[in-house]
């Protein structure tokens, strides 16, 4: 039955009739579409952002809307539904779970057009005890020293101290995504100074560890270089972001595992 499933989904990738959309093209070399996407080993709604290259840094991205769009396992298939509020989003059902060891490839259709990417599921480091220093002489204010160790990861790590004594009427959350890479990158040894997160006493923090994949690591590499990494004693030449999409897509679509955990911060 799942394999019928499956077939029928592939037939309707084919031939599935979509609504109209400004879809420019010039030949099928041209890069026509950004992908942004993940599957995780969590419960929950998963996610696929579609949006149209843009030519200037500070234009923001036209998201791609009626797109038909699929993750599979080969045994299993998913259907992803766009956010109505949110054009440009499209979303799993919330009880869909990845599994370590399984390959997931993500179709997507838009008209006559269609591209695919395919990504692998790794073990995640576990999480590392918190480093918390000062961030200035008086001890009223810290920050997170990380220091990643082991397999390569990405971390997000969320402050909340809207409920602290120091939260004034300025924003009082914070985030930072922090990368640890198993190689050793000299633009990232000699990047330009990241502003430091400093938070008070009672400051909530949540933290989220996703693990990298060989390809998706490289990716992640190449983007740090074009992006946070740039500005620094050893710049290097602008190039080309490698993607696990097909021809005429860019961007990428990750399997990882993930761990998480959270605590009230007390010197």
């Amino acid at each position: 039955m799942k394999k019928l499933q499956f077939h029928i989904v592939l037939f309707l990738l084919f031939f599935s009739c979509e609504e109209k959309i400004d879809f420019d093209v010039e030949s099928r070399e041209t890069i026509r579409l950004v992908v942004e996407g993940m599957i995780t080993n969590e419960i929950k709604a998963h996610k696929v952002r579609l949006s149209l290259p843009v030519r200037d840094l500070n234009e923001n991205p036209q998201p791609v809307s009626g797109a038909f769009v699929v993750i599979t396992d080969q045994q299993n298939t998913f259907i992803l539904e766009e956010e109505p509020e949110n054009p440009g989003l499209y979303l799993t059902d919330n009880t869909v779970q990845g599994v370590f060891g399984k390959l997931y490839t993500l179709y997507i259709r838009i008209q006559e057009y269609e591209f695919a990417g395919s990504s692998y599921m790794v073990p995640v480091e576990p999480l590392q005890p918190l480093n918390i220093i000062a961030c200035e002489e008086t001890g009223e204010f810290f920050n997170v020293e990380t220091l990643g160790t082991g397999d390569p990861f990405m971390m997000e790590i969320d402050y909340d101290w809207s409920g602290s004594e120091s939260c004034d009427e300025s924003s009082c959350k914070a985030r930072e995504v922090i990368y640890h890479l198993n190689s050793v990158d000299v633009n990232e040894i000699f990047k330009p100074e990241q502003e430091l997160v400093c938070f008070p006493a009672g400051t909530i923090i949540k933290r989220k560890q996703y693990s990298l994949n060989d390809n998706h690591q490289n990716y992640v590499r190449a983007m740090m270089n074009e992006t946070n990494w740039r500005g620094g004693l050893f710049d290097v030449e602008r190039g080309n972001i490698p993607t696990n999409m097909s021809v005429g897509a860019i961007g990428y679509f990750a399997a990882s595992s993930v761990v998480s955990d959270s605590l009230v911060f007390e010197p």
